[in-house]
Order: C-alpha cells, then sequence, then structure tokens
C-alpha cells in the first residue's frame, strides 16, 4: 500500500515538470527588448520667437481722490462727497456703468514727525542775542552846587521795553487721517481718453495713474505671432542641422510661452499742478506690441547613433 501512494506521488510531480517545462523555455525563448533611448538623442531643440503690434481698442486707467483730515469723520465724510462728483463726471463723459469699478479704498492714521517746543508753540527759531555794546554813560549836567544840607539831583531810571502781547500760533496737530478711494475705467472709445481724464480732474480727482492702451480682443493678435513663432523656429532648426551635417525629421514635442506687452501713456498732463481748464489732455495710444515663444524639438535624420554607454 506505501509503496502504490509513493509512485503516484512520483507520476504526479513528474507530470507537473514536464508541463511547465515548455512555459519556461517559451519564455527563454523570447529576445529582451531594446532599451528606449534618450528623447535628447538624435534631436534638436530650439526656440522661436513672433512678434506682431496692432492698434489698441480700449484705454484702462486708475484715477480717485485723496483727503487729509484732523479726524476719521471729516476724513471720509470730504472722500465720499467729492468721490461722487467724480462718479457722475464719469458717467456723464460717457462711461457706462460696468466699466466703473473700485479698486482701492483705505484710511490711515498718518503721524506728524515730532517738532522743537519752540516751533510747536508757533515762534521763530531763537538766536542767540549778540553781546550788548557797552555805550559811554552820558554826561550828567553840571548841577550847581548844592546848599547847606541838600543832597544833589539823580537822573530819571530808564523805562523797560514793553512785553510782546501777540498770540501764541496753536501747536501742529499730532497726526491726521488720509483717506484713498481709486476706481478703475475702461474707456472703450479712445477719442475720448483725454475727455474722460479732463473730466475726472475737473470734478476733483487728484490722483490719475496707470493710463494703459490694450487689446479687448487678442486671438488674431496671438495666432499671427504664433505663426511667426513657428517659422523663425524652423529656419532655426535648419541652420543648426546644417552645420551638423544632419537634415530634421518629425517633431517630437513642442510648447508656447505667451508674452504680452502695453503701451502707457505719459503722466506729466495729468498733474494737477497748474492745471487749464481749456486745455485737453494730451494722449498718444501708439501701438500694443504682442510677442509669443515656441519650444520645438525635432529629430534629426541621418544622424549617427549616440554611443552607447
Amino acid at each position: 500500500m506505501k509503496n502504490k501512494s509513493s509512485l503516484l506521488r512520483r507520476t504526479g510531480l513528474v507530470g507537473l515538470v514536464l508541463s511547465v517545462a515548455p512555459l519556461l523555455a517559451a519564455c527563454a525563448a523570447q529576445p529582451t527588448p531594446p532599451l528606449a533611448s534618450a528623447p535628447e538623442a538624435n534631436s534638436i531643440t530650439v526656440i522661436g520667437r513672433g512678434e506682431v503690434s496692432a492698434k489698441p481698442d480700449v484705454a484702462r486707467a486708475q484715477m480717485g481722490i485723496e483727503v487729509m483730515a484732523p479726524t476719521v469723520h471729516e476724513a471720509t465724510t470730504t472722500a465720499a462727497a467729492r468721490m461722487a462728483e467724480i462718479l457722475a463726471a464719469l458717467k456723464k463723459a460717457g462711461l457706462a456703468e460696468k466699466d466703473i469699478q473700485t479698486s482701492n479704498y483705505s484710511i490711515q492714521l498718518v503721524r506728524q514727525p515730532d517738532v522743537p517746543p519752540w516751533m510747536a508753540m508757533g515762534y521763530a527759531q531763537p538766536s542767540p542775542a549778540p553781546a550788548p555794546a557797552v555805550a559811554p554813560a552820558p554826561a550828567a549836567p553840571a548841577a550847581a552846587p548844592a546848599g547847606r544840607g541838600q543832597k544833589p539831583a539823580q537822573p530819571p531810571a530808564p523805562k523797560p521795553p514793553a512785553a510782546d502781547l501777540a498770540p501764541a500760533a496753536p501747536p501742529p496737530p499730532t497726526h491726521v487721517y488720509q483717506v484713498s478711494n481709486t476706481v478703475m475705467v475702461v474707456i472703450r472709445n479712445l477719442d475720448q481718453v483725454g475727455p474722460v481724464l479732463d473730466a475726472a480732474v475737473a470734478a476733483g480727482a487728484n490722483n490719475v495713474w496707470g493710463v494703459a492702451f490694450g487689446l479687448d480682443e487678442t486671438d488674431p493678435l496671438e495666432a499671427r505671432a504664433r505663426e511667426k513663432a513657428i517659422a523663425d523656429a524652423r529656419a532655426r532648426a535648419e541652420a543648426l542641422a546644417k552645420l551638423q551635417g544632419v537634415s530634421l525629421g518629425r517633431v517630437v514635442a513642442i510648447s508656447e510661452i505667451v508674452e504680452h506687452g502695453q503701451i502707457y501713456a505719459p503722466r506729466a498732463a495729468l498733474a494737477s499742478g497748474g492745471y487749464a481748464a481749456d486745455m485737453g489732455t494730451p494722449v498718444s495710444a501708439g501701438e500694443v506690441p504682442f510677442g509669443t515663444q515656441v519650444k520645438v524639438v525635432y529629430a534629426l535624420e541621418n544622424a549617427s547613433p549616440a554611443p552607447r554607454k
């Protein structure tokens, strides 16, 4: 009985080995796949640039009011009243409600620098008094000889100078409150840029900056810049390949980097000092530049394979 069980176990083990052996042989017969070459091998990478420009069709500017007062209530009330006048002037100039947006509102405590006591009291700066010149005493008039029992007459004493009774100036405040309120406006009619700025300044705006011209729709400009960048990348790659005696193959990879540009109007005409109501603010729109870059990787043909390490 034992011999029969041992024979059965040996027969099953032999069958298992015979069934697995073909599978192992098939796996061993398959060749090992070669290692994938690095993307940098037999390729060339270039950066192409494309730049175009066009006339702008929209302008953006920041404008607002800045006031200072001894109290928060006075500063905020004054700023609110003047800002209301500015907004009314902007709407009267033709700006839509959607094109006026508050961009900044702040209240700050501004401390005044320390001042000397003589300045705080409103006095003039004291200067060292010169040493008084010693004048010879006037000669006393000759008096008649005093009689027996009489004292000689004495000259009258000088009167003291009158005291300065001018009231002292009040001391300067130790701090003030500064309130700033700014709006960002979009001007879609470029012929109205100057008149809009003039209207805001006339209404009380004393902060105007960041006047910038741009394009409301940049897709056509981007397409033109992209075409130039691709052509520039191809020309650069062909020139480099020619120097190495090889030719370009297919495009392996490509990526784009977009660059935007803006034209800014001069701010000299926006200063509040010397502003004349009959002079319009000169504004020049110029052209808006737009640039893009593309990074292209080309495969190389007729290139010797890179040596394996």
